[in-house]
């Protein structure tokens, strides 16, 4: 065994966390063999452009994979909230094959590898072509010429982002309405209409803005097509993470001092 932190099969985390095998793209898992002339075999698999799975062979003297596992040894496991970060921005799929697994009527994004773009919701996948439906049209998509789809989880996220957009926009209209009475003195029998002003043109605004924003908050998931790779992007998820991560070595610097 490599090192008591991995496990005899190592998984995509560990192959991040720790930084194993850094030139081998799409990853699927890897073993460690004793071989007779006492070095050591690391059996890789990974996906190619095709889907197929494909297999490397790396070796390793003894001394070289001693220095391996002790590195490893000196850095901390992953914790809880890196593991679920990890799987949700890398999942060792490939991406036709996630494409089966996509639910009906999810909202996607697709951009060709010319650049046109399409949008609308996913239909199916048949005969190697992605159908989806824009408002009353159906296109039947070639999976090989797409370079990048990205597909938004289904539920009242959005929504919920939409209204506290415009929420806060109205907020900082309301505050820009309330500076603009104190700074030019304006009567108090006036000041409710700069302030109504400027609740409205702050809802405007995050009405105007809304759709960019949800799109950057909003969990999606991106498939690239060119590299065969699954990623989550969840901003808010993101921020949790770096939380609980800062949080975490506050606790454990604590508990040196102590």
């Amino acid at each position: 065994m490599l090192n008591e932190n991995v496990g005899a099969e190592i998984d995509v985390i560990e192959k991040t966390h720790y930084g194993l095998f850094p030139k081998i793209s799409n990853f699927v898992n890897a073993q460690y063999y004793l071989m007779p002339n006492d070095s050591v075999m690391a059996y890789i698999q990974s996906w190619d452009n095709n889907g197929q799975r494909i297999y490397y062979r790396e070796y390793y003297s003894r001394y070289e994979f001693y220095l391996m596992g002790r590195k490893i040894g000196e850095q901390e496991p992953p914790d809880r909230a890196k593991i679920e970060f990890l799987q949700r921005k890398y999942q060792p799929l490939f991406a036709e094959e996630h494409l089966n697994k996509l639910p009906c009527d999810v909202y996607c994004l697709v951009i060709m590898n010319d650049k046109t773009i399409y949008q609308g919701r996913f239909q199916k996948v048949e005969n190697r072509a992605l159908r989806i439906l824009d408002d009353t049209r159906l296109y039947d998509i070639d999976i090989r010429s797409i370079q990048t789809l990205k597909y938004w989880d289904p539920g009242k996220d959005a929504k919920i982002l939409e209204w506290t957009t415009i929420g806060i926009f109205s907020c900082f209209g309301i505050a820009g309405g309330q500076l603009v009475n104190i700074v030019f003195g304006v009567p108090a029998n006036q000041a409710g209409f700069y302030l109504f002003s400027g609740t409205i043109l702050g809802g405007l605004a995050g009405y105007r803005y809304a759709p960019i924003i949800v799109e950057k908050l909003r969990p999606k998931t991106v498939i690239e097509f060119r590299k065969s790779r699954i990623k989550r992007l969840d901003s808010i998820g993101r921020i949790t993470y770096t939380f609980k991560k800062m949080k975490g070595k506050v606790w454990r610097n604590r508990a040196k001092q102590d």
